[in-house]
C-alpha cells in the first residue's frame, strides 16, 4: 500500500535534516592586548588568541561614528596587528575592537580592549625670540593646558619623559633640523644657522605632534644696512651722512627698526666708540655730525625682532668702515690791504683751527705754478707776518697751505686757503 505523499515528504524532511545539522558561530578571541611596540615612533601592537580563523580589527572611538576597520587578518596568519598612532583620530577615546569570522563572515561575539586615549600634548605658542650674540636664537613660549585624561592608566599611557617640546629649523633649502627638550621647559636655544630659516616649535607624544593654529613662526632673516659719509669735512664744522636699513621681509614696509648708532675711530688699532644715536624710523634717514679730525665710521644695527603675524628676527650687524678726512678751517687768513704802493709795508694774518703750532706756507702764483714766498709761524693756531710790497704794476693771487697735523689723536690734511689778490703800484 503506497503511503500518502505529506507523510514521505515530511520523512524526508526528517531525514535530510538529521544529516546536514547547521554550521556552529566562530569562537571570540581571547587575550586581547593593546600596547606598545615602539612608543618613541609611535608604533602600536594588537595580539589575541583564537582558533586560526580569519579576523576583523576595529577601532571604536567613544561617541563618535561606528567602529572603524583596522586589518583583516586571513585564517592562519599571525594574530597580530601593527599600526601607527598617528593614523588614529587625535584627541579622542578609543578601543580595539577584535571579531573572529566563520567561513560565511559572520562575526563572532566581539573581544574589546579596554578604553584608552589618544590624546596629543598641550600646544606651544612662540611668545619671544631674541638673537644672541652668537648668532644663534633664543626662543620663550607658552604651553596650552593638555586634555584632560579621563582614563588613566589606560594600557597606552606613555610616563610624561615620551613628552617633549620640539623646536626645529626649517632652511629654505635642506635638511629641517630638530632639537627636542623635554616637557616642562619653556625655552630653549637653537644654534646659528645660515640664514633665511624658519624655526617652529612643535609638540609631540606618542600619538604625534601638534603645532600652534595660529602664526607662531620665526622667520630669521639677515638686516641690510648702508652708510654714505663725505669724503673731507672741515674741522669744527659739520658734515652730512646718509643710512638705510632693511630686510628681505619688509621691503617697502617700515618694520620698526628701532635705534640705530653711529660710531668712530681714528683708524684700524683704535677701538670703535659710540658718537650717535639715530631712530631708524622712516628706514632711510640722515643726520649731521660734527667734524674733529679723519675718522673711519661705521653704522651698528643691534639685533632685531619684529612681531606681526610671525615673529621676524635677526642679528645685529655692522656697516664696513667709511673714512671721512679732516681739512683745517682758516678763520682769518689774507693781507691788511687789496693795494699797496712798492716798498708799502703788508700784513698777512693767519687764524686757523685746530690751534697747532706749525709753519704756514705763504705762496704767490705767476700764473702758472705757486711759488714760495714765506713761512708763517702759528702759535696756537695764530700768526702774522709784515714784508715789503714790490712788483710795480702788478697783482698777484696769493694763498697759505699749513701742513698736516693732529689733534686729540685724530688727523688734519694739509690744507689750502682761499685765494686772495694783491695789487701793486
Amino acid at each position: 500500500m503506497r503511503k500518502p505523499l505529506a507523510a514521505a515528504t515530511a520523512a524526508l524532511i526528517l531525514f535530510g535534516g538529521a544529516q546536514l545539522p547547521a554550521s556552529a558561530a566562530a569562537a571570540a578571541p581571547t587575550d586581547l592586548q593593546v600596547g606598545w611596540a615602539d612608543a618613541a615612533t609611535g608604533k602600536f601592537k594588537i595580539t589575541w588568541q583564537d582558533s586560526g580563523e580569519a579576523n576583523r580589527v576595529k577601532i571604536e572611538y567613544e561617541d563618535s561614528d561606528p567602529a572603524v576597520w583596522l586589518a583583516l587578518p586571513q585564517a592562519g596568519e599571525p594574530n597580530e596587528y601593527l599600526g601607527q598612532g598617528a593614523r588614529l583620530r587625535r584627541n579622542m577615546i578609543a578601543r580595539i575592537i577584535v571579531v573572529s569570522l566563520d567561513e560565511n563572515n559572520a562575526e563572532s561575539a566581539p573581544a574589546s580592549s579596554p578604553w584608552f586615549d589618544t590624546n596629543l600634548p598641550g600646544v606651544a605658542e612662540i611668545q619671544r625670540a631674541d638673537v644672541l650674540a652668537t648668532g644663534a636664537i633664543q626662543l620663550t613660549w607658552y604651553r596650552e593646558p593638555a586634555l584632560q585624561d579621563t582614563t588613566p592608566n589606560d594600557p597606552l599611557d606613555q610616563p610624561s619623559t615620551n613628552e617633549h617640546v620640539v623646536p626645529a629649523i626649517h632652511p629654505k633649502s635642506g635638511t629641517i633640523e630638530s632639537f627636542p627638550a623635554p616637557a616642562g621647559v619653556k625655552t630653549a636655544t637653537v644654534p646659528p644657522r645660515p640664514r633665511p630659516y624658519s624655526v617652529i616649535v612643535r609638540t609631540q607624544n606618542e600619538w604625534g605632534f601638534v603645532i600652534a593654529d595660529r602664526d607662531s613662526t620665526v622667520q630669521v632673516t639677515t638686516l641690510t644696512a648702508t652708510l654714505g659719509m663725505p669724503a673731507i669735512g672741515q674741522y669744527l664744522s659739520t658734515v652730512k651722512f646718509s643710512a638705510e636699513i632693511g630686510s628681505p621681509e619688509c621691503y617697502g614696509v617700515n618694520c620698526g627698526y628701532g635705534p640705530v648708532y653711529l660710531q668712530a675711530r681714528a683708524d684700524a688699532t683704535k677701538p670703535w666708540a659710540t658718537i650717535g644715536k639715530y631712530n631708524a624710523e622712516p628706514p632711510k634717514f640722515s643726520a649731521a655730525i660734527g667734524v674733529y679730525g679723519g675718522r673711519q665710521y661705521r653704522l651698528y644695527v643691534p639685533a632685531w625682532s619684529y612681531y606681526s603675524s610671525d615673529i621676524r628676527v635677526a642679528p645685529a650687524l655692522y656697516t664696513a668702515p667709511r673714512y671721512s678726512a679732516a681739512q683745517a678751517k682758516f678763520s682769518v687768513v689774507g693781507f691788511n690791504t687789496t693795494t699797496a704802493k712798492v716798498g708799502q709795508l703788508i700784513k698777512a694774518t693767519v687764524n686757523v683751527l685746530p690751534a697747532g703750532s706749525v709753519k704756514a706756507d705763504l705762496q704767490w702764483s705767476d700764473g702758472k705754478v705757486w711759488r714760495h714766498a714765506a713761512y708763517i709761524g702759528l702759535t696756537k693756531g695764530k700768526g702774522t707776518l709784515s714784508f715789503k710790497a714790490s712788483g710795480r704794476g702788478t697783482t698777484r693771487s696769493w694763498r697759505v697751505v699749513v701742513p698736516k697735523m693732529s689733534m686729540k689723536g685724530l688727523p688734519i690734511l694739509a690744507t689750502t686757503s682761499r685765494t686772495f689778490k694783491l695789487a701793486v703800484r
